[in-house]
C-alpha cells in the first residue's frame, strides 16, 4: 500500500484541525500510526483512500452506515428531500411520520426522540438515568473508546483541557466482563463517592 497522498494530508489536518479530525474518534490518535489514510469515497462496505487503497471499512461511518455507502435507494430518498429544503428552523412533517413508523415497529414504546449523533443520543439517556435515579455519577467501561463529546466523558480522556476538574469526581470506571469491578464501580454511585 502507498500513502504519498495521505501523508501530505496528514500534516495539514493537524495543524488546523486540534487532533486531525472534527469526530473524536476519527482522530490520529484512535488509530496506528501505520494507518494515514484519508477516505475519498465509498461504494457499499468498500471505501478508497486519498491514495487508491481500497478497504473494507468496518467502521462504517461510526458504526452508523448499516446499509453500506452510496446505497442507492437513500441516496435517492435524500436528494428528492434535498430539493423540498433540508434542516428548518421548526419540524417537518417527514419528522412525524418518521417517528411514527418508528414506534409501530416497537410496541413497547411510547414516544421517540431522534439525535444528530450518538453523542447526543448518549448524553440523552445520562440525562435520563440522573433524573430517575437522583444520582450524579456515572460508571463507563474503562475499555470503551468512545461514548460522547460531553465533559462526563472527555474528563475521563487526555483530551480533557478546558474541562472543570470537578467533573471527574462525578465519573468511575469499570472493567469489562469484570464483575468484580462492576461491583466496585456500583459501590461508589450508590454511596456518591468520588472517585
Amino acid at each position: 500500500m502507498k500513502f504519498k497522498e495521505s501523508l501530505k494530508l496528514q500534516n495539514r489536518f493537524n495543524t488546523i484541525i486540534p487532533g486531525g479530525a472534527h469526530t473524536y474518534a476519527k482522530g490520529d490518535d484512535q488509530f496506528p500510526e501505520s494507518m494515514p489514510v484519508y477516505i475519498d469515497r465509498g461504494q457499499g462496505c468498500h471505501v478508497w483512500d486519498v491514495d487508491g487503497n481500497e478497504y473494507i471499512e468496518y467502521a462504517m461511518g461510526l458504526r452508523s452506515v448499516t446499509l453500506g455507502h452510496n446505497f442507492e435507494p437513500v441516496v435517492k430518498a435524500a436528494y428528492n428531500q434535498m430539493l423540498l429544503g433540508t434542516n428548518f428552523g421548526r419540524p417537518n412533517k417527514i419528522e412525524l411520520e418518521c417517528a411514527e413508523t418508528f414506534l409501530e415497529m416497537f410496541e413497547n414504546a411510547e414516544m421517540v426522540k431522534f439525535s444528530k449523533n450518538g453523542s447526543d443520543a448518549t448524553n440523552g439517556a445520562l440525562k435520563i438515568a440522573r433524573a430517575y435515579t437522583g444520582r450524579d455519577m456515572v460508571g463507563i467501561c474503562a475499555e470503551h473508546p468512545f461514548f460522547s463529546v460531553d465533559d462526563w466523558f472527555i474528563c475521563t480522556t487526555p483530551m480533557n483541557s478546558g474541562i472543570p476538574g470537578i467533573m471527574q469526581n462525578l465519573v468511575t470506571t469499570f472493567s469489562y466482563n469484570n464483575l468484580e469491578s462492576i461491583e466496585k464501580c456500583l459501590q461508589k454511585i450508590q454511596a456518591k463517592l468520588p472517585v
